[in-house]
Order: C-alpha cells, then structure tokens, then sequence
C-alpha cells in the first residue's frame, strides 16, 4: 500500500502584531496554543509528517512547540519538524525568552535550511517562499495586517496551496490577490 505524505509551514506574526499578548496567563494566548495543538493532530490524521518552521519569534516558534508535542504524542520517527532559517544568527536580536525558546526548538528539529550566509534584503522572503514552495498547507493565524505573513498568504494562494487560518473572524475572501498576481 503506498501511503502518500504531505508537508505543512507556518506564517505568522511577531508578538507585537498580535491583539493580545503572547503569555500563558492570557486566554486568547491559550486558545491560540490549543488551536494550533489541534490543527497538528488533524494534519497528522491527513498523513502531513513534514512541517517547516521559519523560527521567527511569535506563531513560528509557537506553532514549532506544537509540532514538537506532537511528536511525543505519537512517537512517529516519520514525523519531521525542519527549520528554515533565512540567515545564521537569526536569535541574535531576540528577547531573552525567544531566544532560549528559539534555541530549544532548533534542538529539536530533524533538519535545518538555511537560506543566506547573513542577514541581506530580502532573505526573510525568501525562506517564506521556500516554505510555501515545499508544504501542501499552510497553517497561519491572520487578521489582515500587512507584511509578511500577508505576502506569504498571498504567494500561497497563487499556487492554490491550502490555506489554514486558526483566527476564525478572519474571513478569507478579504485576503485579495493585487492585480497584478490575477
């Protein structure tokens, strides 16, 4: 029987871009780790085994602690959680708490990417675009702000990859592709 694996990345905002913060005594904090927790299992389910992470502070590392308790969870050694770094020394201007956070999960992970030597424009785009390239679902939380995570939602949708939105007052007819995309 062969058994078809799919691939997942995760696009989402810094701590700063979020409408609450991003601390354990908040209940939308907790209601977002619990999503992301049960969008892992039900990736898991859909035969996703692969998940890239872009290890930025905020949803990446969340969603990569998700993974990694996934991992214990089902003891699967096909379950694989890679990092995708767009340049060496990404943690250096982290806060403390991301930083060892940061450091943990790259412990953790099954392989790394790194996209540039050191920190040049436009690398940060570039890894979301090497994620997107290599996952069948993107999984984000997204409210409409413009940046990142936006732009790599819109790169995900003009190659009909599946998007995942755990914010659910987010509709995503509102994600419009420019014109210039169409």
């Amino acid at each position: 029987m062969d058994t078809t694996y799919y691939s997942c990345c995760f696009t989402g905002y810094r701590p700063q871009k979020y409408p609450f913060p991003l601390v354990r005594e908040n209940a939308d904090f907790i209601r977002l780790e619990n999503a992301l927790t049960d969008m892992m299992f039900s990736l898991y389910e859909e035969n996703c085994r692969t998940f890239y992470t872009g290890m930025a502070m905020g949803f990446d590392l969340i969603a990569a602690q998700a993974v990694l308790f996934l991992k214990k969870a089902k003891k699967d050694d096909d379950i694989k959680l890679i990092a995708v770094l767009p340049f060496r020394n990404q943690s250096d201007t982290f806060s403390p708490e991301w930083k060892a956070c940061f450091s943990a999960v790259l412990e953790e992970c099954d392989g790394e990417v790194l996209i540039e030597k050191e920190y040049c424009r436009g690398c940060y785009a570039e890894r979301n675009r090497y994620m997107v390239d290599h996952s069948d679902f993107i999984v984000t939380w997204f409210d409409g702000q413009a940046g990142g995570t936006r732009n790599t939602l819109l790169y995900a949708k003009k190659l009909n990859r599946e998007i995942i939105n755990l914010n659910r007052e987010y509709s995503e007819s509102a994600l419009q592709m420019p014109m210039e995309w169409i």
